[in-house]
């Protein structure tokens, strides 16, 4: 005797001859349930030579064929709802605030560089820009209030006293005060998704945080879509990746090779002399490679990747002090 599986039920077979049939209830989801347990059952037809449209009349699983591709039809878009929702992971997540953390950067940039603009008309001599500047303004306001501000600096205080900005009119003085107010809460949000990128590289993918930096491990991930895609490229591919503009000039002859794409902005690359760059890509691009392996396949942490990639750095150093000279 053998069974004989189908999207509706289990066939019972002996010696070419169906004997029996358990039928599944039929709930839409119950039934797309299944289907995620045993997807393989949608390529079968028929049993015993006979359609399963047929089966699934004659042992009353349904009344009409009519009847039978319509709840066919719910049960697989149910199925295909499921795969989309299964098919998602926290990479996704992940991804999606990298994308976010661009953002923001691109939005709070863009809007410091406003407030300065305008809080320079007013007190010019503070120079502060960027965060910092959005959170003392947000803090202390404009100097129509310096009795009130709580600083212990006193050179800003007689910058203050002393400024040579205009004075502001009460609405424009609480709409600045209101836009810096708002930077500065772009700024915590840029912090803190900043903070959770970074729990989430080091919690999963440690190797790949180790030695490429939660960042740029999450920044390549992004570029790919996934650990899995990331894990099957070779190292010559992701010492690249981010560079894709320059490649496509290169292959079409306007251009040199790119040497590094986004992991020029490692520490070890980007602050490291030029003739070194593109030697210390490939070696971090090796490592790279072997750390979001030894991830997505074992998931246990070597700290002996990061290590081996800082001492051929040092080797590297020690090896080329200087720039070859161009043969003639």
């Amino acid at each position: 005797m053998q069974f004989v599986r189908t999207w509706f039920g289990i066939f019972s077979v002996d010696d070419g001859k169906i004997n029996s049939c358990d039928l599944y209830q039929k709930d839409v989801k119950s039934l797309a349930g299944r289907l995620q347990e045993i997807p393989e059952v949608l390529e079968c037809n028929e049993v015993c030579g006979i359609d399963i449209r047929s089966l699934a009349k004659d042992w009353g699983f349904i009344a009409s064929e009519n009847e039978y591709d319509e709840l066919f039809r719910e049960v697989n878009i149910e199925y295909a709802m499921m795969q989309v929702t299964a098919s998602g992971s926290d990479e996704h997540i992940l991804i999606r605030f990298i994308d976010a953390l661009d953002d923001l950067d691109k939005n709070t940039n863009a809007l410091s560089e406003r407030l300065k603009e305008l809080y320079d008309l007013h007190f010019p001599e503070l120079r502060l820009k960027g965060e910092p500047l959005a959170r003392f303004i947000s803090r202390h306001g404009v100097r129509n209030n310096i009795s009130n501000w709580n600083i212990e600096d006193e050179k800003i205080l007689e910058r203050a006293r002393n400024s040579s900005g205009m004075e502001l009119p009460e609405p424009w003085g609480t709409s600045i005060i209101g836009l810096a107010a708002s930077i500065a809460g772009l700024y915590d949000n840029k912090n803190r998704i900043s903070l959770d990128i970074e729990e989430y590289m080091n919690n999963h993918l440690p190797n790949l945080s180790a030695v490429a930096g939660a960042h740029i491990g999450a920044r390549l991930l992004g570029i790919v879509g996934s650990s899995k895609k990331l894990a099957s490229m070779p190292s010559s591919t992701i010492q690249v990746l981010g560079a894709e503009k320059a490649l496509f000039k290169h292959l079409r002859g306007n251009a040199p090779s790119p040497k590094h794409g986004v992991i020029f902005q490692h520490p070890l690359v980007k602050e490291s002399p030029w003739w070194l760059r593109g030697k210390i890509s490939r070696a971090l691009a090796a490592k790279i490679s072997i750390a979001v392996r030894i991830d997505y396949y074992s998931g246990t942490f070597d700290e002996d990747i990061a290590k081996d990639l800082y001492r051929k750095v040092d080797e590297l150093h020690k090896k080329y002090p200087k720039p070859r000279r161009k043969r003639k």
